[in-house]
């Protein structure tokens, strides 16, 4: 499956080689917007993997500035107390950045499939229990998927991905 960035890349990719080139001379607009969403795809391409880190740092530090504002404040709505009682992101869910992760998680995909091979090689009685997991995990990661693209149109009866991703009460199960 293609991460965001491949995904962003292709289309930038075909944008610029396939329909660009397509316009006519006289379609000067249309090529003025083909250059101006060239553009954004760029922006996106290079922001969208910080755009996390960037939010869990943006959080904590109006987190601490309400709450010294607030301690200095002569009285302080409920407004105030409500917000600052709400559970934010830990500092720490910004350290790394997403192509960190997503490098991480393919190293693991790759030596889980090298264990399964070993295991399998092995012709033990754990074979039926590995098999188990790995098909689990893969419908979990199915679950995953087509519920990141449920707004899409592509698999409307997919629950939605804060359901999938266990961020909504009563969806333990799902993480």
């Amino acid at each position: 499956i293609p991460t965001v960035t491949l995904q962003l890349e292709s289309i930038k990719r075909s944008l610029v080689t396939s329909v660009a080139p397509e316009l006519p001379p006289e379609a000067a607009f249309a090529r003025q917007q083909v250059l101006l969403i060239g553009a954004a795809l760029d922006f996106l391409i290079e922001c969208h993997a910080h755009e996390y880190r960037y939010a869990v740092v943006e959080n904590a530090e109006y987190r601490t500035l309400l709450k010294e504002l607030a301690g200095r404040a002569s009285n302080s709505s409920t407004d105030v107390t409500d917000v600052l009682a709400e559970d934010g992101p830990a500092p720490t869910d910004a350290q790394l950045p997403l192509p960190t992760i997503t490098e991480q998680t393919r190293r693991m995909k790759v030596l889980c499939e090298r264990l399964y091979a070993d295991v399998a090689a092995g012709g033990g009685a754990d074979i039926p229990a590995v098999l188990d997991l790995q098909a689990k995990t893969a419908e979990r990661q199915v679950e995953r998927e087509a519920s990141w693209f449920r707004l899409a149109g592509f698999t409307m009866d997919s629950p939605p991905i804060d359901v999938v991703l266990g961020l909504e009460s009563g969806a333990d199960d799902y993480v």
